[in-house]
């Protein structure tokens, strides 16, 4: 069902509600007032019969009060008794079965001055009255006619009501909730359409950006934003990705050629199989590192307590393995209240990371690389930082370092693809941890690692 449908019958069954409740109330009211009104004129009948008929002996005792003119008018079904202090009829209008109703209420009546009691449609009252200090029962009874005709045409003009309010809050809360709910039709048709725009360059409409269909609107136009980045990057490292794929391999090719068409002997051979070793190997070597790059994005990793020094200390070694004649330097700095920097993460993947990054600075600095390790008690981070006096980064390039298969303009012929530190940004942003790097082609690179502490209590009361 539409949310249309469901708000506008929910605001229908709501308005309905109201409706029912409010004519309840009015109808009950209106029971109660003439039931009440009606009661009030069965007693001045009594009383006036009373004085009629058992004070007749006095005229005085008839005029000595004012007579309303509805006590002066006869009641539909109109029936009165009286009875004297002993039970016995005095006077009566109607049958003797419809008098033995009424004598039944006279012991009620004794207990009380008056009464109120239904024999069958009619209304009736009963009172005591008193003469020459005598008392006597009065019952009178009748059918309220003018006041039922009023109720029931209350109730038809309630009804007829009801029926139009009905229609017209139904009508209204159909037209009012497509008219709050156009925004979203026209969002829901605008996203539709982002199959023909390949890439998402299309926003939607933001309206006054205040309210919840605008936020929804500036969330989507977001999230639209990061999609179009993603896609952009994504076709960016494809085209370098093949680009870098299909050099060694037209290298290859091309060796291989040339050797089948134009090497007589053994040893020219030798050198076109050689030449297309190394480029194989380079392929191997690019494409086991975007192998890397896609199983650092993979949502399966193991995390356990890390001793952040046991990383860097089998980073750099690994690294002075590789290249023998580069000077790195492990320093540290302030220690953890326990001496011990641990951190929850993946020891081979922040090895992996660390490793990349040192790598770097030995590639393309030919003084000593000084990497620090320290940790920040009021922040509960542990910080590693990678110092060289390299060649630097043109600040042109800095932006896009971090993206896979970018390699800088001053990179020259040093080996290497451009997917070591996207490697690393995505497992230190897997940490929790943040990257970033200061460089200039003056003085160096310096890159800075910042993961945060295992036990951040422990830091904090250092």
């Amino acid at each position: 069902m539409l949310i249309r449908h469901k708000l506008t019958i929910l605001f229908t069954a709501i308005g309905l509600a109201i409706q029912i409740a409010f004519t309840s109330f009015v109808y009950t009211f209106y029971s109660v007032y003439r039931e009440q009104g009606f009661t009030v004129r069965l007693q001045g009948k009594a009383r006036l019969f009373g004085r009629v008929m058992i004070s007749r002996h006095s005229s005085q005792g008839v005029l000595d009060r004012a007579l309303n003119a509805t006590d002066l008018q006869t009641l539909t079904e109109e029936h009165i008794s009286i009875f004297d202090q002993q039970g016995n009829l005095v006077f009566t209008n109607q049958s003797p079965a419809y008098v033995q109703k009424e004598a039944r209420f006279i012991p009620a009546l004794a207990k009380q001055p008056s009464i109120q009691f239904t024999i069958n449609r009619n209304e009736g009252v009963g009172i005591v009255y008193r003469d020459q200090g005598l008392p006597y029962s009065i019952f009178v009874t009748g059918y309220d006619r003018l006041g039922h005709s009023k109720q029931q045409n209350l109730l038809v003009i309630l009804l007829v009501a009801n029926l139009g309010g009905f229609l017209l809050i139904m009508i209204s809360g159909w037209y009012f909730v497509g008219l709050f709910l156009r925004p979203l039709a026209n969002m829901v048709s605008r996203v539709r359409g982002v199959q023909a725009d390949a890439h998402l360059t299309f926003r939607l409409n933001e309206g006054n950006q205040t309210d919840e269909i605008a936020q929804l609107a500036m969330t989507f136009n977001q999230l639209l934003t990061q999609l179009q980045t993603t896609f952009e990057n994504q076709r960016q490292f494809v085209s370098h990705a093949s680009h870098e794929l299909r050099t060694p391999l037209t290298t290859v090719l091309g060796t291989l050629e040339t050797s089948h068409q134009y090497d007589t002997n053994p040893a020219d051979w030798r050198i076109s199989m050689e030449v297309a070793m190394r480029e194989l190997t380079k392929l191997v070597g690019l494409t086991n590192s975007l192998l890397k790059l896609a199983n650092t994005g993979d949502g399966s990793l193991a995390m356990s307590p890390t001793r952040l020094e046991e990383c860097v200390m089998s980073a750099v070694s690994q690294v002075k393995q590789k290249r023998a004649d580069c000077t790195v330097s492990f320093q540290f700095g302030q220690m953890p209240a326990d001496d011990f920097f641990e951190v929850m993460g993946n020891e081979i993947l922040l090895t992996t990371a660390l490793q990349n990054v040192i790598d770097n600075a030995c590639k393309y600095s030919r003084q000593a690389v000084l990497v620090d390790l320290f940790t920040q008690p009021d922040t509960a981070l542990h910080v590693i930082t990678v110092t060289d006096q390299g060649i630097g980064i043109p600040l042109a390039d800095q932006p896009h370092v971090f993206e896979p298969l970018y390699r800088g303009q001053n990179a020259g012929q040093a080996e290497g693809f451009g997917v070591g530190l996207a490697i690393t940004q995505q497992i230190i942003v897997r940490h929790q941890g943040e990257i970033s790097l200061v460089s200039s082609p003056a003085t160096g690179t310096i890159v800075r690692i910042e993961l945060p502490a295992y036990d951040a209590k422990v830091l904090r009361t250092a």
